[in-house]
């Protein structure tokens, strides 16, 4: 997954059922805000904040990952979370990648509205220890209710190292991905056009 050097990796996790432009748009722009060497787009394997057990298959949450980031530079497919058994948590996930990767600092991207209760998160001194949070808000967006919880989590946590990443508006969500396809409208501004006929072709999301 990594060669062993130092380097800035960041980490996109979730579930991606299926992955859309708005996921890109949080890689593409932590790329390019933060000089990262590349993007992990890391499907979880069983969350701990959802049961995705009724959800399409994995390997369809995977083949359209690949598809959507295909020719993407930075942004890189890992089935790291994939690869380790029971509930997915990221402060794990990280724990197990600063061990095995020392040398690579970590950020890991994050949602405005995650950071508000992150610290009711699975061991959040742990993450904020292993990874600098980049912390996602639309152009435009209201920032002082982030901007207050982003300084009580730094009072909270000492050690956290948390970031603000500006992403252009996309206010899209894989749920509503979902019910466009059962409701037979169109979904071209939503995902890009592989992922549309991965979609099509194994009827994916129909009731």
């Amino acid at each position: 997954m990594l060669a062993q050097k130092a380097g800035h990796v960041g980490i996109l996790g979730g579930t991606f059922n299926p992955i859309h432009y708005g996921h890109i748009e949080l890689g593409v722009q932590a790329l390019e805000q933060f000089r990262l060497d590349k993007v992990l787009v890391m499907p979880n394997n069983k969350p701990g904040y959802k049961d995705i057990s009724n959800e399409v298959t994995t390997d369809h949450r995977v083949n359209m990952i690949k598809l959507a980031i295909d020719g993407i530079k930075g942004l890189e497919y890992s089935d790291f979370e994939l690869r380790r058994p029971g509930i997915t948590y990221t402060s794990d996930t990280l724990e197990a990648l600063h061990e095995l990767y020392p040398d690579v600092h970590w950020y890991f991207i994050m949602g405005g509205d995650s950071i508000m209760y992150f610290d009711h998160w699975h061991r959040p001194d742990i993450i904020s220890r292993h990874a600098t949070l980049l912390v996602t808000t639309r152009s435009g967006a209201p920032e002082d209710m982030i901007n207050d919880k982003i300084a009580s989590l730094q009072s909270l946590f000492p050690a956290s190292d948390i970031r603000r990443e500006y992403i252009h508006q996309h206010d899209i969500s894989s749920s509503d991905i979902r019910a466009a396809v059962r409701s037979g409208e169109d979904i071209r501004d939503m995902v890009p056009d592989s992922v549309i006929t991965y979609i099509r072709d194994n009827g994916l999301y129909h009731v």
